[in-house]
Order: structure tokens, then C-alpha cells, then sequence
């Protein structure tokens, strides 16, 4: 697996949190992460169950979804 080279300097920040800037140097730098998945959630797990339960329920609400459709409901 290749190692990254570059760091990431106070200097690479991107305000907007969009795009990567390159910097010269020993490689390219990458903006750190901003907005969503910028940290991880305190109960890893807690959210990994609930995220489970609603694709879960959103696939039971598809499948009958479509048996409704196939049967001339909706």
C-alpha cells in the first residue's frame, strides 16, 4: 500500500469545505475535514443499530410498495 507523503498545513484549510488544494513541496496536502463525517459520533454503535433499523424499515415500506403496485392498489 502506498504511504502518503504530504501533510496538511494550517495553510491548506478550505473555509467552504469544498475540493482538495495541492500544495508544492514533498507531495499533495488534502484540507482537513470539515461538516459531516469532520468527527466521529460518540456511540459508534448505538448509531450503526439505528442506521440498520431504518434501512430496514425503508426496504419492508419498498417491497410493499411494490405489491401494492403489482396488485393495482395505488
Amino acid at each position: 500500500m502506498a504511504k502518503a507523503i504530504g501533510t496538511v498545513r494550517s495553510t491548506d484549510l478550505n473555509p467552504k469545505g469544498q475540493g482538495i488544494r495541492c500544495s508544492s513541496g514533498g507531495g499533495m496536502t488534502f484540507t482537513r475535514a470539515r461538516g459531516l463525517g469532520a468527527s466521529m459520533v460518540e456511540d459508534l454503535d448505538t448509531a450503526i443499530a439505528n442506521a440498520k433499523a431504518i434501512h430496514r424499515a425503508d426496504r419492508i415500506s419498498a417491497a410493499r410498495e411494490r405489491l401494492a403496485e403489482r396488485a393495482g392498489i395505488c
